[in-house]
């Protein structure tokens, strides 16, 4: 018995097993994110998106939808928010703040605050401070007023004004983007804060692009901290899903890689005149 032969044919079985395993996962990603997200009237949602059926290697960390009783929702910085509308092409998410759902005298008093290196403002809505149980007005026309009966405070006084500050002489204040046509009526502002706002995501919107011309499904890698591409073939460490020069993806039948593990397979068929992979013990696949 050629015992280098053997040692060889012992790396080879290893490396299909390490191989096999990879595959699987990749194959699994795959699978997995080439799920959309469903929620109520948010339909087919993907990349850079994940939640749902969609696995955390399928989106940006930052980026997780959940759904409850048909309302999709989202936490952005530990603040939760009602998603509106998710629109792929301009790369627009529409949200609204779920502690305003009901009106504007329950707020949670914590500011909406974005990264900025992965939202940004859509322009047509401004930063601005809800000023909540105040003594007085600033001036007595000041835009955006309102009443609200705060447990355990005795003003009621609120208004809103453009940009962030803070609440003065006043209670407590709120700061978040809104339409800047504020009306001089509760009811109207409350409508504006309804209709929530909108911003736009910074996403490697090329990459998820590329992967999917050449067949491939969008996900993130963590560890890189950028877009992943899934291939149908299992693989994921390259940026699209490359085509090998018999025209099938990488690692399938007609490939240069797997005309190579057929060598390997038949130089160790040849010890002692049978198959070594076939009388291995046939290890689970997980």
């Amino acid at each position: 018995m050629n015992t280098h032969l053997l040692l060889l044919c012992a790396v080879f079985l290893v490396s299909m097993i390490s191989t096999t395993r990879s595959r699987g996962h990749g194959d699994d990603l795959y699978s997995n994110c080439g799920n959309v997200f469903n929620c109520g009237n948010i339909r087919g949602v993907g990349y850079p998106f994940w939640g749902g059926n969609r696995s955390s290697s399928c989106g940006h960390p930052a980026l997780e939808l959940a759904c409850q009783d048909n309302a999709a929702s989202i936490m952005i910085s530990n603040v939760k928010y009602k998603v509106l509308g998710v629109y792929p092409v301009t790369e627009v998410l529409q949200i609204a703040r779920e502690d305003f759902s009901s009106g504007i005298c329950s707020p949670d008093f914590t500011n909406t605050t974005l990264d900025p290196a992965l939202f940004t403002i859509v322009n047509g809505y401004i930063n601005s401070t809800f000023i909540y149980g105040c003594p007085n007005l600033p001036t007595p026309n000041v835009p955006g007023q309102f009443s609200c009966t705060i447990s355990g405070i005795a003003n009621k006084i609120g208004y809103v004004v453009p940009g962030a500050v803070g609440p003065g002489s006043c209670f407590e204040s709120v700061v978040f983007p809104i339409s800047p046509q504020l009306g001089n009526q509760s009811a109207s502002l409350e409508k504006i804060v309804q209709q929530g706002f909108e911003v736009r995501l910074r996403v490697d919107s090329a990459a998820c692009t590329g992967c999917a011309d050449s067949k491939g499904v969008c996900g993130y890698d963590i560890s890189k901290n950028t877009t992943a591409c899934y291939c149908a073939d299992g693989s994921s460490g390259s940026p699209t899903c490359a085509l090998s020069a018999a025209g099938g993806p990488q690692g399938q039948p007609g490939s240069k890689g797997s005309t190579l593990r057929e060598r390997e397979r038949s130089r160790c068929r040849e010890i002692d005149g049978s198959p070594w992979i076939s009388r291995s013990k046939k290890i689970p696949i997980h």
